[in-house]
């Protein structure tokens, strides 16, 4: 892909908005996101919001509340994906010549369901196996194959509280270092996942500006690749939760192809872990660890800032937070500011390429490549 940037981020604090609007939240995150990149909002040509649970028409709020201008405002909804989804329709319209500049904008509130708020199609499903049993489920069945405990999930999850102990913006913020024996003694949610090794539900909005301008600070789009679930008989339930591995594997190989890279060049990742699990699963099935090392890597903190492969280097779900819809936004922000050199205490080691992947219920996966 060539000649398209990302040339400005935003992100709210993400927790419990109690008195925060949806709406205030949404632009807030864009407000942050237009300032970042130095325009504004008469700069933008399209803009394309996501959300798994706000009221029909929030997203045309949004964007009314930035000013009316007469651009085209699409809404979203691909569960966990959507903001990743919402990024993608951006980026294809710059990339098309549709419009020089375009916004992604994400926002939700999971702590209390706004009035008019939607329920999700497969919520009878999850009242009766919830997306935790599954990657409990998963997760028994890695520690199985790879012949280690659930101490090496717990040092993942132990990873990404410490990391979001360096972010500003996280939900989870804990005033001491997070241990393995403090993820193991939390509250059991589902066998082998203990509350520590899952995401926190919260409400926040993040934003991304897309154009085709030359811009300071910008970070180029390589790729951005969306899947649906595809075929897969050995994995016959999982569409209401997620996709099975072999579409991550899908995404991960169309994303590479298209970036016209190898994994091994990825210097930085963000990825989707509503569970601890699901980040090391992913991160195998994505081609970007051999399942041979992967216990090894996690004991020597090879996926932590200062390891071998950092991931999920602002908290991400687990400690970061997952208000659905803007997640995916947040996570290429994140990426965006490892790129440019500004992440600060959390800063990775000039990391040239970045990934960002995520995935939503009902079977939807996207990934974006991500170069300084």
């Amino acid at each position: 892909m060539t000649g398209v940037r990302i040339s400005g981020v935003g992100v709210t604090e993400f927790g419990k908005h109690a008195g925060t609007p949806l709406v205030d939240l949404g632009v807030e995150a864009a407000r942050n996101a237009l300032a970042d990149a130095d325009i504004d909002y008469t700069d933008v040509g399209e803009v394309f919001t996501a959300s798994a649970l706000a009221a029909p028409q929030t997203g045309m709020r949004v964007a009314l509340e930035l000013g009316r201008t007469g651009i085209p405002v699409t809404a979203i909804e691909s569960a966990s994906a959507g903001g990743m989804v919402a990024l993608r329709h951006a980026v294809w319209a710059v990339a098309s010549g549709r419009c020089r500049t375009a916004l992604a904008i994400g926002y939700e509130k999971t702590t209390a369901l706004e009035p008019g708020g939607v329920v999700p199609a497969a919520v009878g499903f999850w009242d009766r196996f919830p997306p935790q049993t599954h990657y409990a489920i998963e997760a028994a069945r890695w520690l199985h194959d790879a012949g280690c405990g659930p101490e090496a999930i717990a040092a993942v999850a132990a990873k990404s509280h410490n990391q979001a102990r360096l972010n500003p913006l996280a939900a989870r913020r804990r005033d001491a270092p997070v241990t393995v024996e403090d993820v193991l003694s939390a509250r059991m949610v589902a066998d082998p996942l203990t509350k520590m090794m899952c995401h926190a539900s919260v409400d926040g909005g993040a934003a991304v500006v897309v154009t085709a301008n030359p811009a300071p600070r910008s970070v180029s789009v390589l790729a951005i690749e969306q899947t649906s679930w595809p075929a897969d008989p050995q994995w016959p339930l999982v569409g209401p939760v997620v996709g099975p591995p072999s579409q991550l594997t899908l995404t991960a190989r169309q994303s590479y192809a298209a970036a016209g890279i190898e994994p091994s060049e990825i210097g930085v990742v963000s990825l989707h872990d509503m569970c601890a699990s699901e980040e090391i699963t992913a991160l195998i099935a994505m081609g970007l660890v051999d399942s041979s090392r992967m216990s090894a890597l996690i004991e020597a903190g090879g996926l932590a800032g200062d390891g071998e492969l950092p991931t999920n280097t602002d908290g991400g779900c687990i400690a970061r937070g997952h208000p659905i819809g803007a997640t995916g936004l947040a996570q290429a922000a994140e990426i965006v500011t490892q790129l440019r050199g500004e992440a600060g205490a959390r800063q990775v080691d000039e990391p040239r390429i970045g990934l960002v992947q995520a995935v939503g219920g009902g079977g939807s996966c996207a990934a974006a490549v991500l170069r300084a």
